[in-house]
């Protein structure tokens, strides 16, 4: 799970309420403000320069996290030909409650999970979390940060954890340093599974000190396994702090220029965030608070990636692997509300899923990845041990997606939403309607087969209907 605050509500990201009506004055998020050149403060390097792993091109970028690996899991993630997973389970306290004293049978559990997933070309992101009571900077806050006299303590324990897990029989190359750590610990219970390193006093919201943590922690996972890579803990991003929605304070989401600019993107791989739009009425969504809106540029994960690039460009970092370690579509307070129990809704979700995969492989990400299969506030991909739509879709989506490449957006039909993909030789569209309506457009040439979100065969035909549900378009190369 992760967190959202709107109007400090706490869920995943960042939505309106599902009862208000959208804004008329929200700008696309297509829409820009220019990050300023910054200062860099002058920080300490790291004694050794790390190359970055290359990560497969045309891996899959349709994914799914779990609460739990196991063969029933596993089936699910097979059946999607998921590639990448996420596991929030690594806690430093289970392991360490005394310094100097570790008890790796605290995570029995976890091994037998990294056992059965080991063997399957399915890739684990660990997160790491939990502080020891004897290494918390916050007392009673597990999430918040470390002490500043135990950050080489945590660093050692990262240490030994990649040594036992980076190897056979475990493999795990991916480590997550805290979930959301861009929360200050003040909004939620101590017990709750987020970062919560930020601090609401700080103008960049605690970023810098979360950069000396990583200063700690990078080299001594190098040391102990060149080929692991580190991950920026995946960020909530609470707001735009370029284009702050009225009454809104978006200092949470400086937590990542308080990163950068104390030199902490040579600390890190992989920038990870998080993407939660709000249902709001049949295949429609928003999320306000990086004003953002389905009919008028799609999914929120287009608004933040810009965001984080244009960020990170401007510190220098423009080559850093970017990943979407969860993302959803979110209704209600808790997903029960009676219509998030509707045909709409999860239609729309499923509508939703391809059109976040494919604005993710669009944007450059190396993955996309949906939080959850068990779900939260409505996004279950699973229920009652059956499939939801939602499934089909992403399922759909990967074998359409994965050794793609992008090549161009689509945007000759207006009112009409579209990316283009080469793979191995064919051209790939898919389209859908912004406002809503159908649109009737002319392609080119008769494309070779048309798909609905599902994987049902349409109708090929030079004219095309085009609706809020999207649809595949092959052509076979000339």
């Amino acid at each position: 799970m992760s967190l959202v605050i709107f109007v400090v509500t706490l869920a995943c990201s960042c939505s309106p309420n599902p009862t208000t009506s959208p804004t008329s004055n929200a700008t696309p998020s297509s829409t820009f403000t220019a990050i300023p050149t910054p200062s860099r403060i002058p920080a300490a390097t790291a004694t050794q320069t790390y190359t970055p792993m290359p990560l497969l091109p045309g891996e899959q970028i349709a994914d799914i996290e779990v609460s739990k690996i196991n063969e029933n899991t596993l089936n699910w993630l097979g059946g999607a030909d998921v590639y990448w997973t996420r596991r929030n389970a690594l806690l430093w306290s289970d392991v360490e409650p005394q310094e100097g004293l570790r008890n790796w049978d605290a995570l029995a559990n976890l091994e037998k999970e990294l056992l059965t997933v080991a063997n399957q070309h399915i890739q684990v992101i660990l997160v790491v979390r939990g502080a020891p009571p004897w290494a918390q900077k916050i007392a009673g806050y597990p999430c918040g940060p470390v002490r500043p006299d135990k950050l080489e303590a945590f660093a050692s324990f990262l240490h030994d954890s990649v040594v036992r897990y980076s190897q056979p029989p475990y493999n795990v190359k991916l480590w997550e340093i805290a979930n959301e750590p861009d929360v200050d610990p003040s909004l939620i219970p101590p017990d709750y599974p987020f970062g919560c390193w930020g601090d609401q006093n700080d103008p960049y919201y605690g970023g810098e000190y979360y950069a000396e943590a990583l200063r700690k922690i990078y080299p001594q996972i190098k040391t102990a396994d060149p080929w692991s890579q580190v991950l920026l803990g995946g960020l909530a991003l609470d707001c735009d702090p370029l284009n702050s929605p009225q009454s809104k304070d978006c200092t949470p989401s400086r937590f990542l220029e308080g990163v950068l600019r104390t030199g902490g993107g040579d600390f890190f791989d992989i920038l990870s965030f998080h993407n939660y739009d709000l249902y709001t009425a049949p295949l429609k969504y928003e999320n306000r608070n990086w004003n953002s809106r389905s009919d008028l540029s799609g999914p929120v994960l287009i608004a933040k990636t810009h965001y984080l690039r244009s960020l990170l460009t401007a510190y220098g970092y423009n080559d850093k692997f970017m990943m979407s370690t969860e993302t959803g579509l979110l209704c209600g307070r808790d997903g029960m509300e009676s219509y998030c129990q509707t045909e709409a809704f999860e239609l729309t979700k499923a509508y939703y899923a391809a059109q976040t995969n494919a604005s993710a492989l669009a944007e450059g990400l190396q993955a996309n990845i949906w939080y959850s299969l068990s779900g939260w506030r409505g996004t279950a991909v699973i229920e009652n041990g059956d499939s939801l739509p939602v499934y089909d879709a992403i399922r759909f989506s990967a074998s359409q997606l994965v050794g793609a490449s992008f090549t161009h957006l689509v945007d000759i039909y207006i009112g009409v939403k579209g990316y283009e993909f080469e793979k191995n030789g064919e051209r790939i569209w898919i389209l859908w309607s912004l406002d809503g309506k159908t649109h009737t457009i002319q392609l080119f040439t008769q494309p070779e087969a048309v798909y609905d979100v599902f994987g049902a065969e349409l109708l090929a035909g030079e004219e095309l209907n085009v609706s809020a549900a999207p649809v595949y378009i092959e052509w076979d190369s000339p």
